[in-house]
């Protein structure tokens, strides 16, 4: 059994009879299981009996059974539900529970997330709370709802939150004379554990048996290696003169090669920049056989290795290979957004159902860390000896997904399931304290998290995007045990994305149901204090991507109403506000209403016509789409009418919009910019003459003041269309979904 380590020992929860605990959590990407996760820990510590796991795993008797119950639930779309709540939000709103009082003997608390500039605020824990209370249901804690838009984040509210719930349990269901709560410097037994596997089971991993469609898109890797290197040895100048075919050919991939490290990128910037003295390098007598050949020993490689396309063993996932992958922007563009397109292998009956309802599909993708970066962590951590060595998982956290076939090693594990280039939180670092050694890195990591230094947590972690590997450098006495991984370090997450393609593109590979499905990506790369531009681990997996690997990826519904779902729906008319890479879902849906479909209005907002006008060349093939672009960095100035400022009164639009504003209001940010929502006013008449043929009116793109600013637009354009007479009768029409139907993808 491996050593768990940590100072002060390991302290196990006393069992004490009626005293137990349920947090069930509702989560999209991760941030609601972290903090049910830490509120279990909580509980643990106050001696309750804990189980922390999905709502969908729970039945409602199985609830009843707790004394306490915890829910902790994101909100995802138009105030949905998460994907993993639906089972459960399914039998609580079932009609006959309806006047029962069945719940009468729950006692709940709920903290809920969302994000502000949602219309529908924390909607999903609001549903939840009224539906228990309404069954009878009683709260013995006040509800909390966490805001991703506080300047702090959902710490702001969590954290005061949590503190009262504490006092609250210690007071109002206090221990036993004979128990005392475990100090927090006390290290509680690992959730999860995994230790070396037995002598007789320690093996290398056997290669993956696939199927003979993930055949047909990979090779065996060895074979694949050492036919590459045969080839390239007998194409060797020592041995054989290149021929003409070969020197195109390698002209080509030279060009087109997808290169996986930063020490490539500067390679790719040398030979943009000393173009002569890049072919002068590359002319044939330089080696293309493995330099093995002429080297007495073996020397370390060069460039980084890109992570092992070894396919992840998802629930409902299907096996896709990369066959097109292009940069849409120039070089020198503020943001590097790719253009993807996989072929996706599905069954006869998925195939089906994307062919007849293709649009509003979702893709999830899952990164993986680069091998460079693992070997930096073991080092670190000093997990050397035992890094590739077989283990055996006791208890796996629910999304991390392994082949039950193969025997794991912690490099397998740290490579393709664990996430250490994510944002560190709270509850690890306090984690921390008990793997260090150095007092003074013990008293910085517990004044990182003590009550009262939120914003010095937040400028050291959130503020620069720190990664925990580059928290793990900051703090070299941490010897994290390689048995308390699974427990510490957050889990890869698939990504998800809107799918770019509709109609009949989608079906076009035509064979073997397969998928043709494209993406736009836009590239997470940002600069913070800290020296190293900040990438987003998918954003980094994806842009060194090569063409040809294979994936395993989900393919989903997205969330809010159907648009597409048979002729007459395809007539309906349709207003389009999209931003940057958000013109995704919008082209998805213009492709599968088709060109027969009825009127279109699209409002693209961009920075350069020249730069991210995406798709533009597309457009004119669609007679009933319209197309106003507003390009904000093109020195275009708006109509100062269209603009949420203080109006000139001579002007007919500005005396329109004080119905709206009123003439003395205040400048607002978007003075004297282009946005989309200045051409929503500019083109008011148009907007109006569609909404009242009750339109699809979609939203897509930045999650922040552009929803809001586009539905202040919208509510504009009601008033000087004369659809309605003011603004207050502008808000119930817009919220009326008699009159359009309304569905905003934003993130």
């Amino acid at each position: 059994m491996v050593d768990q380590g940590g100072s002060g020992g390991l302290v196990r929860p006393a069992e004490v009879e009626g005293r137990s605990m349920v947090v069930l959590y509702g989560s999209e990407t991760g941030t609601a299981e972290d903090i049910a996760v830490e509120l279990g820990r909580v509980a643990e510590r106050l001696h309750f009996q804990t189980t922390v796991d999905e709502m969908d795993t729970f039945k409602l008797a199985d609830v009843l059974r707790a004394s306490l119950v915890i829910f902790v639930t994101s909100t995802t779309g138009q105030g949905e539900m998460p994907k993993n709540t639906l089972k459960f939000w399914k039998n609580l709103r079932r009609e006959k529970l309806n006047n029962t009082n069945c719940l009468r003997s729950l006692r709940f608390a709920i903290f809920g997330l969302g994000d502000s500039s949602y219309q529908k605020f924390n909607w999903a824990g609001r549903k939840l709370r009224a539906r228990l209370l309404q069954l009878g249901a009683t709260e013995f804690f006040r509800p909390g709802e966490g805001d991703e838009r506080h300047e702090n984040g959902i710490d702001s509210i969590y954290l005061p939150w949590h503190q009262e719930l504490k006092a609250t349990l210690l007071a109002d269901y206090p221990l036993p004379e004979s128990l005392s709560p475990i100090p927090d410097d006390v290290l509680l037994p690992p959730k999860y554990s995994l230790e070396l596997a037995p002598t007789m089971q320690r093996e290398l991993p056997t290669r993956l048996k696939a199927s003979d469609m993930a055949r047909s898109l990979h090779d065996d890797d060895e074979s694949r290696f050492l036919g590459s290197r045969n080839k390239s040895a007998a194409l060797s100048h020592v041995d054989h003169a290149p021929t003409q075919a070969d020197r195109a050919y390698e002209h080509w991939i030279r060009h087109k090669a997808s290169f996986p490290a930063d020490i490539a990128r500067r390679d790719a910037a040398f030979e943009r920049d000393e173009p002569q003295r890049y072919d002068v390098l590359d002319r044939d007598n330089i080696l293309k056989d493995d330099p093995e050949k002429y080297l007495l020993q073996p020397q370390p490689a060069c460039l980084m290795e890109s992570p092992p396309d070894y396919p992840l063993p998802i629930p409902e996932g299907h096996f896709a290979r990369l066959v097109r992958h292009d940069r849409v922007t120039p070089a020198d563009h503020w943001q590097d957004v790719r253009h993807l397109r996989l072929q996706v292998y599905v069954g006869e009956a998925i195939f089906r159902e994307v062919v007849d309802h293709s649009s509003q599909l979702t893709i999830v993708l899952w990164p993986k860390n680069y091998p460079e970066d693992v070997q930096e962590l073991i080092i670190q951590m000093g997990w050397e000896a035992h890094a590739d060595t077989p283990l055996q998982l006791l208890s796996v956290p629910r999304a991390l997904y392994v082949d039950k076939t193969r025997t794991p090693t912690l490099r397998h594990l740290l490579t393709h399931n664990l996430d250490f280039t994510a944002v560190p939180k709270r509850s690890f670092i306090r984690y921390l304290v008990h793997f260090t050694q150095d007092e003074r890195e013990q008293e910085r990591l517990v004044e990182l998290t003590q009550t009262g230094n939120e914003q010095e947590f937040y400028d050291y972690t959130c503020r620069p995007r720190r990664t925990i590997l580059e928290l793990l450098r900051d703090f070299p006495g941490v010897k994290i045990p390689y048995g308390r991984v699974l427990d510490l370090f957050p889990v890869i997450r698939g990504r998800e994305y809107s799918i770019c393609n509709g109609g009949l593109s989608l079906s076009r590979a035509g064979s073997n149901h397969m998928l043709t499905v494209e993406l736009l990506v836009a590239l997470v790369e940002y600069k913070t204090i800290i020296r190293k531009p900040r990438q987003g681990l998918c954003s980094r997996y994806l842009k060194h991507l090569p063409v040809g690997t294979r994936l395993v990826v989900q393919l989903n519904a997205a969330s809010g109403p159907r648009l597409v779902v048979n002729l007459p729906s395809m007539k309906r008319p349709m207003i389009a506000v999209a931003t940057g890479t958000g013109i995704a879902p919008i082209r998805s849906l213009i492709e599968d209403r088709g060109r027969a479909a009825g009127d279109t209005l699209l409002f693209f907002g961009c920075r350069n016509r020249a730069a991210d006008f995406h798709f533009a060349r597309e457009w004119p093939a669609y007679p009933n789409v319209k197309v106003h672009a507003a390009f904000s960095r093109d020195s275009i100035e708006p109509d100062p009418a269209t603009t949420t400022t203080s109006p000139a009164p001579s002007d007919t639009l500005a005396q329109s919009l004080e119905l709206v504003y009123g003439a003395k209001d205040t400048v607002q940010y978007d003075s004297r910019k282009n946005y989309v929502q200045h051409l929503i006013r500019k083109h008011a008449d148009e907007v109006g003459t569609l909404m009242r043929r009750n339109p699809i009116v979609c939203v897509c793109g930045n999650a922040g003041r552009m929803p809001i600013s586009v539905r202040n637009a919208f509510l504009d354009a009601l008033v000087l269309s004369k659809v309605v007479g003011n603004k207050e009768e502008a808000e119930k029409w817009l919220a009326n979904p008699a009159n359009l139907t309304f569905w905003q993808e934003t993130w």
